[in-house]
């Protein structure tokens, strides 16, 4: 499946069973779009172990990804390694905060609902440049207990940086 969440942000969900079925949150996947491509990591934003599926979320920035989001539905992916990483360290720490800018809001996705399932309060912000570039804002809801949007230009929601809620 592809999804194109924002102008060049792009969502995939993968058939990688053996992946799904060991994914954690904090972990990532090194994929190689084709034979002379070069492989890149990309962070597993979410995964579906009945299912077999893993969700990567990624940004147009060079060859590669371009490549990438060229593809559809049953086009094939030369490499698709993983997962990789040290899971992040998820235990009851009682209030976490869980920040991200941009299309790195996909990466903190499976640690906040990973944090509130131990049990945690999670407390996510989130931000963009403008309102065009805000996605996943139900989904990140979803899993956090309090949820504080920033866009740099005040176009949506509150006005400033994406770190500037942390001084409150």
């Amino acid at each position: 499946m592809r999804q194109d969440l924002v102008p060049n942000i792009h969502l995939f969900k993968v058939a990688s069973p053996n992946v799904a079925k060991k994914a954690q949150a904090g972990q990532f996947v090194v994929i190689r779009v084709d034979e002379r491509g070069e492989r890149i990591p990309l962070t597993i934003a979410d995964w579906d172990r009945e299912e077999g599926s893993i969700t990567i979320v990624f940004m147009e920035v060079g060859t590669t990804t371009y490549r990438l989001a060229l593809l559809g539905a049953g086009d094939f992916i030369a490499d698709f390694i993983g997962p990789l990483g040290i899971p992040s360290h998820i235990k009851k720490f009682g209030t976490v905060v869980c920040v991200a800018g941009g299309f790195a809001v996909a990466t903190i996705m499976p640690i906040a609902r990973a944090m509130r399932m131990e049990g945690n309060r999670v407390i996510s912000i989130m931000g963009a440049r403008n309102k065009a570039l805000i996605f996943w804002e139900d989904e990140l809801r979803s899993v956090s207990d309090q949820l504080i949007v920033t866009t740099d230009d005040g176009s949506y929601a509150r006005k400033g940086l994406v770190t500037e809620p942390l001084k409150d």
